[in-house]
């Protein structure tokens, strides 16, 4: 029966997590959903540091490239050409594009990928985003 327990409350921890980075819910929303009291999702989102995960999901190089690209657009249709401007931007640019993967894109693609699974097999999907959610967690942790 304890082991039934657990499940249940990993299962409910799941349920919060994947509420709290994938919808706009309120977190009293996500607690009349799996069951709990605001402290014990406050213990959960603390724990689990859901707050560098929610923030990894939409802070990505893509998403800064896109900006710095409408801002050296900005730029170079300027009536004057701010040359130190333009080089900074693009030098930005070119950094970001070449940087290693970050846990955002390892969110997005594990996402994308359990969606893909999920559709093949959902047993083996939830066994496997499991897993994925503690390598997520592990390179949250270790920066």
């Amino acid at each position: 029966m304890a082991k039934e327990t657990k499940l249940s409350r990993e299962r409910k921890r799941d349920l919060a997590l994947e509420m709290y980075l994938n919808t706009d819910k309120s977190q009293k929303e996500i607690c009349e959903i799996v069951g709990w009291t605001e402290k014990t999702f406050t213990e959960n989102k603390e724990k689990g540091q859901w707050d560098s995960l929610k923030g990894a999901t939409s802070i990505t190089a893509a998403n800064i490239i896109k900006k710095l690209y409408l801002k050296l657009e900005v730029l170079v249709d300027a009536d004057k050409i701010d040359a130190d401007a333009l080089i900074k931007v693009t030098k930005s640019i070119e950094f970001l594009s070449n940087k290693k993967v970050t846990v955002s894109q390892h969110i997005n693609c594990a996402k994308e990928f359990t969606i893909w699974l999920f559709a093949k097999n959902s047993t083996f999907a939830k066994e496997v985003n499991r897993y994925q959610k503690q390598f997520i967690n592990e390179l949250v942790s270790n920066g």
